[in-house]
């Protein structure tokens, strides 16, 4: 494989991870809406819907309590258990074990589902268009046939000439707008960092290991010497390296341990075998587990993911769901690279001084503003309907969130904490001098003053912390693990606070800071004057940030990431614009 084939790779994934995937999320909200559902949970949660999904992963046609005559015999079950899981939980009580009846769709969303559940979905459970319905089964065949099920990380050139006239005229049977960012991808250069990202996110590797775990789980009982082994697996990897966090020390000891899982797979895979007929159709998954494994010794964030699986299942650690926030967390961006994509945009009155504008997502989903000179909190729903408002006694200057729906607003000399949800106050923390921006670092509040960030305990309401600024007045800040970026919008520069010790540095950038807001791998998206950067963590370097929809948004007010929701929300001067991250 050339660098070329890997380039050609790269581009056929960014096709699929920038343009299909928006334009699937997109049908299935125009589709759902067009059937009278206000989002993706109730639409999945209807039970029309729940029988046809459960004929796509249960052969159990002739158990059906209810709506029996609708049961679909399928010799194939394109669903698998780790999207039916992803989707549907199953609910005690009475009724027939394996009835649709008795399940109910999980709080999922559209950014929650992959090309190949999405295809799945729009195809079963909607009467498309002909040619909208050819172009989602065919999409989804070429990820199958050409990036899920790929090895090498390439496309040989005949085979990427053959598939880009089909590739470009089904997106463009879906969404004729696309065609420019198509050009635009297609001489796309190869980004190294970038690819080996692609190529973990369209590797089915991780089903893979979610059914092995299923399948672990159901044959519990009978075959005993597999937890013996699993367990194996489990004190090799401890006698090596202690724990999961081990694993990044190097590549080298990455290596020997995939080594040691690869034969202990493989020893699994002999006792089985020595089982008998009975228990073929695990043999058969411990034998693709095995290639998978061999596949990934090259890719070191695979092995990591496999690894944390099987101490997951092996030694009763800590739940998957927590583990992949673990993993979001320590995810590290490329600076400058396109992380989100434009979704939607609203429009809102606008102020006569919209500097201070500022709105927020919050982990439940809403967004919440203020503007310059008037006394309240704006909520909307992220598609733009309004949610409710919540009037201050006074004029807010910043706002942030500070756990699930709860927000802070700094007023003239205070600080209100605010339920978003039951739109209502929760308490007012005075201050003795004047404030400005706010953020949250440590589940605490930091807050700009002149001269000054200061830290309070939001239960306490107690100041635990002052720190000298020299002159400075933060308008806006935001706040990471590792310190405080904040900005006075009068100058180019962006100034960073170090706990650790206890130094204020800057970087001057090119044009004034405006606003800014923390991504969850520390770096730092600043608005400026003449354009968004993207900064590192350190605060000593940055690059331009070139995502369509985000560039043309010059001088505005307001930015906020929410790494619950992965949305970015950017207010401009009548107008909120929300971003997706890919």
């Amino acid at each position: 494989m050339d660098r070329e084939d890997r380039r050609r790779f790269f581009v056929i994934g960014s096709v699929f991870l920038e343009v299909v995937t928006p334009v699937f999320r997109r049908q299935l909200e125009k589709n759902y809406s067009k059937a009278a559902f206000s989002c993706l949970h109730d639409f999945i949660n209807n039970q029309p819907v729940v029988h046809t999904l459960f004929h796509l992963n249960h052969r159990y046609t002739w158990y059906c309590c209810v709506d029996s005559t609708n049961c679909i015999a399928r010799q194939k079950l394109p669903l698998n258990n780790y999207q039916w899981n992803l989707l549907y939980t199953e609910n005690p009580g009475p009724g027939k074990h394996h009835c649709h009846c008795k399940y109910t769709a999980k709080p999922v969303q559209l950014d929650d589902l992959d090309i190949t559940l999405m295809a799945l979905i729009l195809v079963n459970c909607f009467t498309l268009r002909p040619a909208e319905e050819q172009a989602v089964r065919s999409l989804r065949q070429y990820k199958n046939d050409y990036l899920s099920h790929n090895t090498n990380g390439g496309i040989t050139e005949p085979k990427y000439n053959s598939l880009w006239p089909d590739l470009t005229y089904h997106i463009l049977q879906l969404d004729p707008s696309r065609q420019s960012d198509l050009d635009e991808m297609k001489n796309r250069p190869l980004d190294e960092q970038l690819c080996k990202q692609y190529y973990i996110h369209l590797s089915d590797l991780n089903k893979r290991f979610e059914e092995f775990e299923v399948y672990l789980k159901e044959t519990n009982t009978s075959v005993q010497g597999m937890r013996t082994d699993v367990n194996g697996i489990s004190t090799a990897l401890q006698g090596i390296g202690g724990n999961i966090h081990g694993i990044d020390r190097s590549v080298q000891a990455v290596n020997n341990r995939l080594q040691c899982i690869d034969g202990s797979v493989q020893l699994v895979n002999t006792t089985v075998q020595g089982m008998g007929g009975s228990v073929q159709g695990i043999t058969t998954t411990l034998q693709e587990m095995n290639s998978s494994i061999q596949t990934a010794v090259q890719e070191i964030p695979l092995i990591n993911d496999a690894l944390q699986k099987l101490l997951c299942y092996a030694e009763k650690r800590e739940p998957r769901e927590n583990i992949d926030i673990h993993r979001q967390e320590r995810k590290s961006y490329i600076l400058g690279q396109d992380i989100f994509y434009q979704h939607h945009q609203f429009t809102i009155e606008s102020s006569f001084f919209y500097f201070y504008n500022k709105a927020v997502i919050t982990d439940d989903g809403h967004i919440a503003y203020t503007r310059f000179g008037i006394n309240t909190v704006e909520i909307h729903n992220t598609d733009g309907a309004r949610f409710g408002r919540i009037h201050l006694h006074g004029q807010p200057f910043d706002i942030t969130v500070v756990k699930n729906s709860t927000v802070a607003v700094t007023l003239p000399y205070s600080i209100d904490i605010l339920d978003i949800n039951n739109k209502q106050k929760v308490k007012s923390i005075q201050l003795s001098t004047e404030c400005r921006g706010i953020t949250t670092i440590n589940n605490k509040l930091v807050v700009g003053c002149p001269g000054r960030l200061l830290i309070i305990d939001p239960q306490t309401e107690k100041v635990e912390k002052s720190i000298d600024t020299y002159g400075c007045y933060p308008m806006r800040l935001c706040g990471s693990g590792d310190g405080i970026f904040y900005g006075n919008g009068l100058n180019h520069y962006l100034y960073h606070y170090n706990h650790s010790n206890n130094k204020i540095s800057h970087i001057e950038l090119k044009a004034r800071v405006s606003c800014m807001t923390i991504l969850k791998d520390g770096s730092v998206y600043v608005l400026c004057k003449d354009g968004p950067v993207h900064v590192s963590s350190d605060g000593k370097e940055y690059k331009k940030v070139t995502i369509k929809g985000l560039t043309s948004l010059i001088w505005t007010s307001g930015i906020s990431y929410n790494p619950v929701q992965k949305k970015l929300a950017i207010f401009n001067e009548d107008a909120i614009s929300v971003f997706n991250e890919y």
